[in-house]
């Protein structure tokens, strides 16, 4: 996850818009008036205080894992590449589904067996 060391009007907006947040909307997730928000509008570079730099942190955590992408393409975060699959691992781990069914199925067979 992006972690912000020093939150500014700019990030908060990148957060805003990641969230998909009117200013008002934003202003009332936060517990602050809309006229701050729009402050940051304004004054892209102002530092919000340490209480709204909690709270930021705290939404962006909260935030859904698509809203935390969008975010960290908004402020310019290189995303983590996740590992692909190539053909031979899907192989792999169809073949080892397969075995794992063959498995669970005598397991089965043998418990009725015993109950039975």
């Amino acid at each position: 996850m992006t972690v912000i060391d020093q939150w500014t009007g700019r990030h908060a907006r990148a957060l805003q818009a990641a969230m998909r947040l009117t200013g008002e909307a934003f202003a009332e997730h936060l517990g602050i008036s809309p006229r701050t928000v729009a402050k940051w509008r304004r004054r892209p570079d102002m530092v919000p205080s340490a209480q709204l730099q909690e709270a930021l942190d705290t939404s962006l955590r909260l935030a859904t894992p698509e809203a935390q992408t969008r975010f960290a393409a908004s402020v310019g975060v290189p995303q983590t590449e996740q590992a692909a699959l190539d053909d031979s691992m899907v192989d792999q781990l169809n073949a080892a589904v397969g075995e794992l069914s063959r498995i669970l199925a005598t397991l089965q067979t043998a418990e009725k067996g015993q109950s039975g």
